[in-house]
């Protein structure tokens, strides 16, 4: 809203100050014409104490110096709106343009100073603001006539004004006057506008302040706990690492040791033999332990792919525990490496929980691609299986696993117990191939 009216006031004091210089020239022509025509030249020209230079010319002038303010006007509020230099370029150019129209009419008016003053208030931010203020204001002092004429010979437009008859010349007087006060009031009503609008702009300023202060402290908060739920994360997959890696090879050692004190007496050659096979898997599952604390990745999907991995995992879990596991494992399923760990864990959690829980003597694997380019996984076992199917820490990370990896997972239970995965596999064959 003030935009608006601080607008309207420029245009209002450019008019009232062009206004006024070329009346005082157009009233030194008119009373000079009046002279000729009365025959009163030597009369006069006897009472005055300056002669104006060709006062037909000053007033000529004065429309040129003043189409030129007008332009500076235009470039400041259309042109150079964003162009801080080429403002305060305009404004010097306008107070060169202010002190020569001054100097035409002989400083009988200086209101024209009020209209730089008025531009330096309202496009000037930085500290040379109030310097110029400072200069300007001096300026408009002792550009005054009455001081001025002290010291310098001037022409006196009162002179020219009092040639008119009493009436007239009320009538003049009162006009000029009435310009030149409504020229103050527009430059004093300018300035307390423009001291609002800035007061309004630093109150925006400072509630967005206090906005950004409390976003930036939300955003703080929110970085805490996004921190703390990464530690979660983290600890939740260390957790998960240990538990298969630990679980597994505890299973196959437990079941090992019971296998070989099952033959001590009667095969010790057999059993020296498994509890070689025995202390290999104990090692084997230390450096997992190891890797997992470290890297939280398995070392052996890491060494090796997928495949390899598996079937590695189960020839050791056979010479380790002396249980059945047939495999159907294909190969070159392009995944990712953490894919590739998620199917690995999987497969080795249900192992683990089919020896543990199940009590199983047969598994049965199989890792396929089927025709809708998926990859199945199955893991069969022919334990004793269970009525009811309470989701432990080992079942709820498969199933998290296979998820992370936009796959689904069920879990079967009929003679024995069956896992079930399934993983699409184009979108990932086609980034691949990107």
């Amino acid at each position: 809203m003030n935009d608006n009216k601080i607008r309207k006031i420029k245009y209002v004091m450019l008019g009232i100050n062009i206004f006024a210089i070329i009346f005082i020239l157009i009233l030194i022509n008119t009373t000079t014409t009046l002279v000729c025509i009365d025959n009163n030249a030597r009369v006069f020209i006897n009472s005055l104490q300056k002669l104006p230079y060709k006062p037909n010319r000053l007033l000529i002038l004065s429309i040129l110096l003043s189409l030129l303010l007008i332009l500076t006007f235009y470039l400041r509020q259309f042109v150079f709106q964003n162009n801080k230099k080429n403002i305060l370029l305009t404004i010097l150019f306008d107070a060169a343009i202010s002190i020569l129209l001054m100097k035409l009419v002989d400083f009988n008016y200086n209101g024209i100073i009020l209209w730089v003053l008025a531009n330096v208030v309202y496009y000037i931010e930085s500290k040379n603001k109030y310097i110029a203020i400072t200069v300007g204001v001096l300026l408009y002092i002792l550009t005054t006539f009455s001081i001025l004429d002290v010291y310098v010979n001037l022409f006196s437009l009162s002179e020219y004004i009092n040639y008119f008859p009493k009436q007239i010349r009320q009538i003049i007087l009162t006009f000029y006057y009435t310009l030149t006060g409504f020229n103050l009031i527009c430059f004093i009503v300018f300035c307390v506008l423009v001291i609002q609008e800035q007061r309004g702009r630093i109150n925006e300023i400072n509630a967005l302040y206090k906005k950004l202060s409390v976003a930036n402290e939300e955003l703080k908060q929110l970085a805490d706990i996004k921190e703390k739920m990464g530690e979660t994360k983290e600890r939740n997959r260390l957790a998960r690492e240990i538990h298969d890696t630990l679980g597994h090879s505890l299973t196959a050692i437990s079941f090992g040791v019971d296998a070989c004190l099952a033959t001590l007496d009667k095969d010790p050659t057999s059993t020296k033999e498994k509890l070689q096979v025995i202390s290999e898997v104990a090692k084997s599952g230390i450096k997992e332990v190891r890797t997992s604390v470290t890297t939280l990745r398995a070392d052996s999907s890491e060494e090796l792919s997928l495949a390899k991995s598996i079937i590695e995992m189960i020839e050791k879990t056979i010479h380790a525990t002396g249980i059945k596991i047939n495999y159907t494992i294909e190969k070159n399923f392009n995944l990712e490496k953490y894919e590739e760990n998620a199917i690995y864990r999987v497969v080795q959690e249900s192992i683990t929980n089919a020896i543990r829980h199940g009590h199983a003597s047969i598994i049965d694997i199989k890792l396929i691609k089927d025709e809708k380019n998926n990859l199945l996984l199955e893991i069969k076992d022919n334990g004793i299986g269970c009525n009811k199917i309470n989701p432990g820490f080992g079942t709820r990370h498969m199933k998290e696993r296979i998820e992370s990896i936009k796959g689904s997972i069920e879990y079967i239970n009929n003679k024995g117990f069956t896992v079930r995965a399934k993983v699409p596999l184009r979108d990932r064959e086609k980034n691949k191939n990107d």
